[in-house]
């Protein structure tokens, strides 16, 4: 015994010390018994019986017997229990079960009342008294507990207690009945859904199983299901498997099996019966079994056939997905295996200016490494910018912030030269190219053929880095685009690592950005993220 236990014990012991006297209560061994406490312990148990499981009506033995310590209406009382060994006279197990019919008037007798002597019954559903049930029309008629409208919640055990007095001590006799509430009450024979009186093909030389669904009704469950073999004009009992039983909400479900082993000539052209009976009749049905004709070049076909169509899928898929797991794969693993520490710029930036009639923004220039003013301050000739633009935010924290070199192709390229040979040499020189995506870029030529053109290196093991930013909530669609992105764009805009930027990117954007960001020996990120 804990600690715990034992100072409970002794302050069971003070409460109980002046207290009424014992509870004494008989039960009959074998029959359903539930104490009547909120909580109770065995006296000289170890095991303090507080969980609501236990207090579960449970199977009554003569074991049972003995002291407990029970808890009933916030008090603690001593609880005597003794269980005998067999019922009272005049009474029998059937008056233990009730079958009622649901929605009509049912009466439960206590087992054992034609014995008693007129002492009052007080009925329990469960461990709740019945006059608390008196809302939905219970009452006590002579000690028969009267249900005036059975339902489906009274399927439980109900108890039912009368006062024995026996040499002066007065004991509480606990008897139970097992009530099963049914929705019709009414016998009749079962019927047979399946066989219903066919020819069945088997192959010979394989077990066959001889199977038999019957429905029951509830009122009258089950007495038998079984296989007949008629051979020289006798009926040959077949061997049967365990009957399988379900109840259903209206009837009794049972399934019948017998198996013949190995199928042979003599099995066919028999007749096989079933016979299900209850009390109300019996209902038959009769099958018949013949060869089943095999074509053995089926069996090849399918075992070639199966894996020719998986082979097929397979390369239908990879020709589809072929061009994205590529970009997949050389976006994941390509990146950082080559030679990139000789090359002239860390960051590749990519996106299309967005001005309105009202904003008028210049491009952003590099800002002198002494600058001490706030971290995103433009140039002095642009306007102050209180939406924190990425087009213009983004230059600022990867060149002054993170020391990145970055590329802009307005700035780090003199105009009037060839545009294509300017990008393909500005993704050659760059370590990484980050896109601001946005309906605008997509529908820009010049800036759809800047992410093109990275890809397409990025396929030819340039071992340049793609990263995605989507400038709006969600990818816009690339269905109703004019003029239409080319395939290869469409196929990275799917599978391409993507960020994306709110109107007011959170710690979380910079976080991801940042790990994004080829390795460099860098400043740690500012505190204003």
């Amino acid at each position: 015994m804990t600690c715990g236990d034992f100072l409970l014990f002794l302050s069971v012991i003070a409460l109980t010390a002046c207290s009424d006297p014992p509870l004494r209560y008989r039960a009959v061994s074998g029959e359903v018994f539930m104490m009547p406490c909120e909580e109770w312990f065995r006296v000289g148990s170890h095991r303090h019986s507080a969980a609501k499981e236990d207090f579960a009506p449970f199977k009554a033995e003569t074991a049972d017997s003995g002291n407990y310590t029970c808890y009933i209406r916030r008090v603690w009382r001593d609880f005597l229990l003794q269980v005998d060994n067999k019922t009272m006279e005049c009474s029998s197990p059937e008056e233990n079960r009730e079958t009622l019919e649901i929605g009509v008037e049912g009466t439960i007798t206590c087992p054992g009342h034609d014995c008693s002597s007129g002492t009052p019954t007080v009925w329990y559903k469960g461990n709740k008294s019945v006059n608390e049930l008196k809302k939905r029309g219970i009452s006590v008629i002579e000690g028969r507990l009267r249900l005036h409208t059975v339902n489906k919640h009274d399927n439980a055990v109900f108890f039912c207690d009368r006062v024995l007095s026996e040499q002066g001590v007065n004991w509480t006799m606990r008897r139970s009945v097992t009530v099963k509430a049914l929705i019709s009450l009414v016998k009749k024979p079962p019927r047979i859904l399946s066989p219903r009186d066919h020819t069945e093909e088997v192959e010979l030389g394989t077990d066959y199983t001889l199977r038999c669904e019957t429905y029951f009704p509830q009122a009258d469950p089950p007495g038998d299901v079984r296989w007949f073999m008629k051979s020289s004009g006798h009926l040959v009992n077949l061997t049967m498997e365990k009957l399988e039983v379900d109840e259903l909400e209206r009837e009794i479900r049972a399934i019948g099996k017998a198996t013949l082993k190995k199928v042979t000539d003599q099995d066919l052209n028999r007749k096989y019966t079933c016979i299900a009976q209850n009390t109300s009749g019996n209902k038959r049905a009769t099958i018949l079994l013949k060869k089943k004709n095999i074509a053995h070049w089926s069996s090849l076909v399918e075992y070639a056939l199966g894996p020719l169509l998986l082979v097929t899928c397979l390369t239908i898929v990879l020709r589809v997905k072929w061009l994205e797991i590529q970009i997949i794969l050389k976006s994941r693993w390509t990146f950082g295996k080559t030679d990139i520490g000789h090359k002239d710029f860390d960051v590749l930036l990519s996106y299309v200016w967005r001005t309105s009639s009202t904003e008028q923004i210049s491009p952003p220039v590099r800002h002198r490494k002494d600058d001490s003013a706030f971290p995103f301050k433009l140039d002095p000739l642009a306007v102050e910018v209180p939406s924190k633009r990425p087009e213009l935010l983004l230059p600022h924290v990867l060149e002054d912030q993170w020391g990145y070199r970055l590329c802009l192709m307005e700035r780090d390229y003199l105009p009037g030269g060839a545009y294509t040979e300017e990008v393909a040499d500005a993704i050659q020189r760059s370590q990484m190219l980050i896109c601001l995506l946005s309906p605008e870029y997509l529908s820009d030529n010049n800036a759809v053929f800047v992410l093109e053109s990275a890809v397409q290196a990025l396929l030819q093991n340039s071992g340049i880095k793609l990263q995605l930013i989507w400038t709006n909530t969600a990818p816009c669609p690339l269905l109703h685009l004019e003029p239409p992105l080319p395939v290869v764009v469409q196929k990275a805009l799917k599978v391409l690592p993507a960020l994306k930027w709110t109107s007011a990117a959170n710690a979380k954007f910079w976080r991801n950005l940042r790990k994004a960001m080829p390795h460099q020996r860098v400043s740690s990120l500012p505190k204003s993220f």
